[in-house]
């Protein structure tokens, strides 16, 4: 890589296209692949504006990511090829390609140096630097606790299949299963011909889980290219308080350990390859399949050198890309300014106003995930509103009213990705889906009314004491327990009161919780569809399907978009040339973030102190 800054994931849109965007210029960069419909209508997208032909819409999951890969890594190709064959004239994009990179970075030094020369000594330098330009990586990743309906096998077949020469980011939990879907798959194999076609990223927050996973892994033969080390409370989106750890204190402990993970896994792969050999010699001289592995195995090697470490969570200034990378990391991962670098990343124009208006306290702590993790939102974000308004209209008095269908409970659930197995179901459901927060509010509902009623019996006042709870109805933000007058329930009247009150108000933020939860896997992926049909107006794409329909349709409304960047984003105020960003954070041109803004580990530490309860 000639960086040592990648952009990774954000949301499920947000970078879907930005290999497209940067990684001719040498930017590595991630792709989720959750949506595997959203990728299709990119790739439709992209065909319509390039004039490509790309056929029909692809009809399986497999084949929308195979397909979306292809054609990114075709597109990268292409570009990257253009690139390559421009002049050097100071102002071209393969000047710009230079002019990103640090001033100590190798072939920035080389790049300065060629235009001391002159003539055929000028000729060649150039030819000599440009054969040693290489793309970004097209990185892909896959969510592998979420496997609704076989997703994450899917990711993993379709990134298989794809001519994508580059690395597989496991990301949001553990599950052994898709590490056995992987180990059928050649090309993650080290062998004595190749290296690794397609390579294997861990996303950790910790030492010990990537020991557990890296060993796991390597009990297969397969050998981690990566351990990419993420904030857990400052990357945006989900946080994750449980281990208590701050990032600078977890990349320390991978550094020091960084030889006896090395070592350790090294020698279980060197174990599995000769297991292998053994089975090969065992079968006269063919290919065999080893223990333990569904692909057929030969000449399997161990890693010569350390897999690489890399940090990421927060690390949107100079100064702290510069602290931690001396502890003796290999590169940081910085996202949420990219948001509002329109070559980088794909947000909509209304979104990235947003975006550039937002101060640091619109990034809160919410409970808009329906996984119920704590997640890290924008809270002027249109989704964040529309959930607003959904909870006054619940609590409103019947007479205020709107009737407004759009502010129901709950959200249709499309797409089924967070779908959960949860008590009181026979099938999967969503905690962000209509059907299960009408069911959710009910039995709050009758929560409530059981609590208040054995409040009233346990009461001494004899009107309490005698009354049958026969109703439990909203009054207000309220509910009531079906007494005339609530004081009656005790003689001394205020102390009954204000435990009345305290039932009503537990209940109510409950309600409030359910009502809050966004429908995250439709709208974190709503930006790019916006900007899909800014940029291709005349592309209308049914929101159900991935089909294509061309010609006149009814008029559409705005869908919500989700957002959660980390709270950096308050100090980026417009939008940027990626250009401008890339100096700014190798700190060789003007600093875009206001001089007193704190630092990456400063926010880090209070977001920990403000932990959701």
């Amino acid at each position: 890589m000639v960086h040592k800054i990648h952009i990774p994931v954000m949301g499920i849109c947000y970078t879907a296209d930005t290999p497209i965007r940067v990684a001719h210029l040498g930017i590595t960069s991630v792709i989720s692949l959750v949506d595997d419909g959203l990728l299709e209508e990119y790739r439709m997208a992209y065909a319509e504006r390039l004039g490509l032909d790309l056929g029909s819409p692809q009809t399986t999951r497999i084949g929308r990511i195979r397909s979306y890969l292809d054609f990114v890594a075709d597109e990268v190709e292409r570009k990257f090829t253009r690139l390559c064959a421009e002049r050097f004239d100071g102002g071209s994009d393969k000047d710009l390609y230079f002019l990103m990179l640090p001033l100590d970075s190798r072939l920035r030094v080389e790049y300065d140096g060629i235009f001391a020369k002159t003539g055929l000594a000028r000729i060649a330098a150039e030819a000599a630097l440009t054969e040693k330009m290489e793309p970004g990586e097209i990185q892909a990743n896959i969510m592998v606790g979420l496997n609704h309906d076989e997703a994450a096998f899917d990711a993993v077949r379709g990134f298989a299949a794809s001519k994508v020469a580059g690395a597989l980011v496991l990301s949001a939990g553990v599950n052994l299963s898709v590490f056995e879907e992987i180990a059928k798959y050649k090309d993650f194999y080290r062998t004595r011909d190749k290296a690794p076609t397609k390579k294997i990223i861990l996303k950790v927050s910790d030492y010990r889980s990537a020991l557990v996973q890296g060993r796991y892994l390597a009990k297969k033969g397969l050998e981690v290219y990566e351990y990419r080390i993420e904030s857990g409370v400052n990357c945006g989106g989900h946080a994750f308080f449980e281990s208590k750890k701050l990032l600078l204190d977890v990349v320390q402990e991978f550094v020091e350990k960084r030889k006896e993970l090395f070592e350790t896994t090294r020698a279980m792969i060197a174990k599995f390859a000769q297991s292998a050999e053994n089975a090969i010699f065992s079968a006269g001289g063919t290919a065999a399949r080893s223990a333990g592995s569904n692909v057929s195995v030969q000449g399997i090697l161990p890693p010569p050198s350390p897999a690489r470490i890399t940090a990421q969570g927060g690390l949107c200034a100079p100064e702290d890309i510069e602290k931690i990378m001396s502890l003796g990391i290999d590169g940081v991962g910085v996202g949420t300014p990219f948001l509002l670098v329109p070559q980088a990343t794909s947000v909509d124009k209304e979104t990235r106003r947003l975006l550039a208006n937002a101060k640091s306290e619109d990034v809160c702590i919410s409970h808009a995930s329906p996984l119920g993790i704590p997640f890290v939102n924008l809270q002027t974000s249109t989704a964040a509103k529309i959930c607003e308004r959904k909870i006054q209209e619940y609590f409103a008095p019947e007479s205020e009213k709107s009737g407004n269908p759009e502010l129901k409970p709950g959200f249709p659930c499309r797409q089924h990705y967070l779908c959960q197995k949860i008590p009181g179901f026979d099938h999967p459901v969503c905690r962000a889906s209509r059907e299960y927060v009408v069911w959710r509010l009910a039995e709050i509902d009758e929560q409530e009314k059981e609590e208040l009623a054995a409040f009233c019996r346990s009461s001494l006042d004899p009107i309490a004491s005698g009354s049958r709870m026969t109703d439990s109805r909203k009054v207000g933000s309220r509910m009531t327990c079906g007494i005339d007058d609530q004081n009656d329930c005790h003689s001394g009247g205020s102390v009954a009161t204000d435990r009345i009150h305290t039932i009503h108000e537990k209940y109510n933020a409950l309600r409030r919780v359910t009502l809050s939860r966004e429908c995250i896997c439709r709208f974190l992926g709503n930006a790019g569809r916006e900007e899909i049909r800014e940029k291709s107006p005349s592309l209308h794409y049914q929101p159900e399907c991935v089909a294509v329909a061309r010609g006149s349709q009814p008029a559409r409304t705005r869908e919500p978009v989700t957002i959660c960047p980390n709270p950096d984003i308050g100090y980026f105020d417009r939008e940027y040339t990626l250009f401008e960003m890339m100096r700014h954070l190798y700190g060789t041109g003007p600093c875009l973030t206001p001089k007193d803004k704190p630092c990456a580990f400063e926010i880090e530490e209070r977001l920990l102190k403000n932990v959701l309860l």
